[in-house]
């Protein structure tokens, strides 16, 4: 008697677990249905390999999804009760089928899956002041959750028992079938990765570009293991050209430049982590000085709080939340591409290597002979900023008319290096071999002394920027050349609980030090906020574009006295708007928490539900940026 109970409890779960591989065939099928949305921003002109990529993703995409549900559902075979398992098993399943609907339509909508950021938008009081989706949109809405829910059920009680009778429908109650199915459905998910590695290590633009279109999808990638254990070479293809993105509509239109206006040089000089309080003249004394002759930007802020997205907005002049599609599809800056157009010479210099950030294959794919970024095993580290400039220096005695200088300076990375000559602030016994942990809980002193390392630093990377700006003057090319200085993103020493960047939106991680030379402008200090952003945006006004800003660009000319209401600031999965009195950081993965309100020292404000509502107008702006250089 006991042996044939366990007989009949092993087939009963094998039922229920059968009843469960159904219905997550059934809805793996329904989230392909519904998810269709997501096919139609594939570009037209994509060849048939990429399709058949793209479809078998698109598949493999929503049975890795539907694991979770699957899992959830595994109590079934503990109760066996069938009532239970066409209850759970079809609720589970039909959430996540609710869930791929809101996040299609919210891709349809702003070319971003579903966030935190939307949620809370949508769950704060007084959404109703400025998110009117109208009884329409409720109604379909509505309709639709019905509907996909109503598919789940009615699957689960009314076809399945019908699919147990069928003698044509595959059986997998006994172990081998189990196995068997489970088996065919990891190779689905492995057959997708594997070629997707493949297509990233050949920069296939149709392979890459799947990570950001489809839901959840995951994009590992085997670079480092092809190059550490194979030998191959993973750089980036530098001979890339630039192409049309998928999703882009960046510039909206071909720029146009008014004929016979100003050809000026223009050098940006971007220094690491160099922050708003830096430009004193104890710190960087050459620079200061510079300055009190030019135009001195107080209220400057990075694009990011990390060096690619500072830099993506500093040369394309919008949001770092287009970083990824603009990689996926190696597309260009247009201030780059306008002045390769006009026949300018580039030269493009880094302490570090521009295949990481991807700049090689994004802001500079159209001029990579004009890159250097590697010099050489033997040469110390804290040499390069010199070296660099002893590069830039030679390229601006020969006189190329004109010309665009790009030059990236590192020692201010941590560990901030620099030279003995350049210690001019006490670092008592640190060097550059900082001890972290000591630093994640410092003793008195000790983020003093890695602050004055970070000081000294900029004062040896002021050396270097002074020997550049005296050489302008020395060729006489100051009076025609478009200067620019400025940190990419800020960096933080525990002020408020921090060190470091890319951990926070807070103003010591994102302001910045900003100095400009723009011929015909009297030298001020200027203390509307301003961003990276703007400097594309000055660069072809001062040339004369006809274009308007909205073409090209979310910057607002510095020469001008445009007021930003808010500034967006991006880092990976996050971003934050900023305005005068407050910072709004939010999610752009489901996963990420929603918005939350902080003031100028990154303290939450009382209420948040509330300070959120007050908020909502930049929330729902921002949001529309982040759509404007999206295809419709």
């Amino acid at each position: 008697m006991a042996q044939t109970a366990s007989i009949t409890n092993a087939r009963d779960s094998a039922s229920h677990a059968e009843c469960v591989v159904y219905i997550y065939l059934f809805s793996v099928a329904q989230l392909m249905v519904i998810g269709r949305s997501y096919l139609a921003n594939i570009p037209t002109g994509t060849s048939l390999a990429g399709w058949a990529m793209t479809l078998l993703a698109y598949t493999a995409n929503f049975f890795f999804l539907a694991i979770g549900p699957a899992v959830l559902s595994l109590p079934v075979l503990l109760v066996r009760r069938r009532w239970f398992t066409l209850t759970l098993a079809p609720l589970l399943f039909g959430l996540l089928s609710v869930f791929i609907y809101a996040d299609s339509i919210t891709y349809v909508l702003w070319r971003f899956h579903f966030n935190g950021m939307i949620w809370n938008l949508l769950t704060t009081p007084g959404a109703g002041d400025t998110v009117t989706a109208g009884t329409g949109t409720v109604t379909s809405a509505i309709c639709a959750i019905v509907v996909i829910l109503g598919s789940e059920f009615g699957f689960a009680w009314l076809v399945l028992p019908r699919l147990g009778r069928n003698a044509f429908v595959p059986r997998w109650r006994t172990p081998r079938g189990l196995i068997t199915f489970c088996s065919s459905v990891l190779l689905l998910m492995a057959l997708d990765k594997i070629l997707y590695d493949v297509g990233d290590l050949a920069d296939d633009l149709e392979v890459i570009r799947l990570h950001a279109i489809l839901p959840f999808y995951q994009a590992p990638t085997v670079r480092r293991l092809a190059r550490n254990l194979f030998g191959i070479d993973t750089a980036r293809k530098s001979e890339l050209k630039m192409v049309p993105a998928h999703a882009l509509d960046y510039p909206k239109s071909p720029i146009r430049l008014r004929a016979g206006g100003p050809r000026p040089n223009v050098l940006l000089l971007v220094i690491e982590g160099g922050r708003f309080d830096m430009l004193t003249m104890d710190v960087m004394p050459h620079l200061t000085r510079w300055a009190e002759d030019h135009l001195v930007f107080d209220n400057n802020y990075s694009s990011g709080n990390a060096t690619r997205y500072g830099i993506f907005g500093l040369l394309y002049g919008i949001h770092g939340t287009y970083w990824q599609s603009v990689l996926n599809s190696r597309q260009g800056p247009v201030l780059v591409h306008s002045l390769k157009q006009l026949g300018y010479h580039f030269r493009i210099l880094s302490c570090t290597d521009l295949n990481y950030p991807e700049f090689r294959s994004t802001a500079f794919i159209e001029i990579s002979p004009a890159v250097t970024d590697h010099w050489g095993e033997d040469l110390p580290r804290v040499d390069r900023d010199k070296v660099m400039t002893d590069e830039l220096i030679k390229f601006i005695h020969e006189k190329p008319v004109p010309f665009f200088g790009f030059v990236f300076y590192d020692a201010s990375h941590q560990p901030y290096r620099y030279p003995p000559q350049h210690a001019v602030f006490d670092t008592g016994t640190l060097t550059d071999q900082l001890n972290y942990i000591q630093l994640t809980h410092p003793k008195p002193g000790d983020m003093k002394l890695a602050f004055n390392r970070y000081r000294n630093s900029l004062h040896y990377i002021d050396e270097q920027i002074g020997r550049v700006l005296q050489t302008l003057r020395e060729e006489g090319a100051e009076s025609n050349t478009l200067v620019f200085i400025v940190g990419d993103h800020g960096e933080a020493f525990n002020e408020l609980g921090l060190f470091g960047h890319d951990s926070a939106f807070d103003r010591y991680q994102t302001r910045t030090l900003c100095a400009a030379g723009i011929p015909g402008e009297p030298p001020q200090r200027i203390e509307r906020m301003t961003s990276h952003e703007d400097v594309p945006s000055t660069i072809l006004t001062y040339m004369g574009v006809k274009n308007p800003l909205t073409d090209y660009t979310q910057g607002l000319p510095l020469t001008t006295n445009a007021i930003h209401p808010f500034l967006l600031v991006s880092c990976w999965n996050s971003g934050a708007v900023v305005d005068s009195n407050s910072i709004t950081p939010f999610g752009l993965e489901a996963y990420n928490r929603g918005p939350a309100v902080l003031d100028t020292n990154d303290v939450p404000l009382p209420n948040p539900r509330q300070a959120l509502g007050r908020h909502r107008q930049e929330m729902l702006a921002a949001m529309q940026e982040m759509r404007q250089f999206m295809n419709k």
